[in-house]
């Protein structure tokens, strides 16, 4: 952290929610899990779709969740375990790594399986079944963290790419910082009550303004509290 500089010292967690929440769009037809949630439901095609947003954008993620909705009818661990894996990773290519994430669906779907069914998902305490998802192969923090907070509402933060750049551009950690420690840091700064919508609103941030190249810090919502254009200078002041 530049300086000491953070956005905490000018403006606090709640205030930042409401600016966000006012000044940013947010469709649920451009996030995946909405999408999942919205068509499906169930608490396993949120897991699923979560799994397949991995190391990739939500547009690509959407139009696989599409094609895996149109291969298995519903999407649900036996429906999963009901294909070929190979077949599986034909329907959801769209989203990248489409080997690996297979696997990960299918290893998902066959624990949940084994520890009762999708009712776990929903009635394991938040910290044991974030320690039973992060068992899973090709199940990681963030993609635990998502599902816990999303559906379970379990007071955790959960970081992609957008929400660790904006932690760091924010002052909140410092440029070294890994997962757990933005985690705690945004979670600390906006409350667990707005954790999870916090959350997207950090995507839509990053995506609409706070971009990793050519920032637009000039037309930000928050150009008035955040630290990042004095740290920054010429190279947020060329973004915007």
């Amino acid at each position: 952290m530049a300086g000491g500089a953070s956005i905490s010292e000018r403006v606090d967690g709640k205030t930042v929610f409401r600016i966000l929440s006012r000044s940013l769009r947010v469709d649920w037809r451009d996030y995946v899990v909405l999408v999942a949630d919205r068509l499906d439901g169930n608490p396993f095609a949120v897991l699923a779709a979560i799994i397949l947003s991995q190391n990739t954008s939500d547009r690509s993620s959407i139009r696989a969740y599409h094609s895996l909705r149109m291969l298995l009818g519903r999407v649900t661990p036996e429906a999963v375990l009901s294909v070929p894996e190979e077949k599986l990773g034909e329907a959801i290519r769209a989203a990248g790594l489409w080997r690996q994430k297979a696997r990960a669906l299918r290893e998902a779907a066959r624990r949940i399986l084994e520890a009762g069914g999708e009712r776990v998902l929903m009635e394991m305490p938040p910290e044991k079944l974030r320690e039973f998802l992060l068992s899973i192969p090709g199940v990681g923090k963030k993609t635990a963290d998502v599902f816990l907070s999303f559906k379970r509402r379990a007071p955790v933060f959960a970081v992609d790419t957008h929400a660790l750049r904006i932690a760091k551009r924010w002052g909140l950690v410092g440029e070294k910082a890994g997962y757990d420690e933005a985690s705690r840091a945004l979670l600390e700064f906006f409350g667990p009550e707005r954790s999870e919508e916090a959350h997207r609103l950090l995507i839509a941030l990053g995506r609409q303004y706070c971009r990793a190249r050519g920032p637009r810090c000039s037309e930000c919502p928050l150009r008035g509290y955040c630290p990042y254009p004095r740290r920054a200078g010429g190279e947020a002041r060329a973004g915007g």
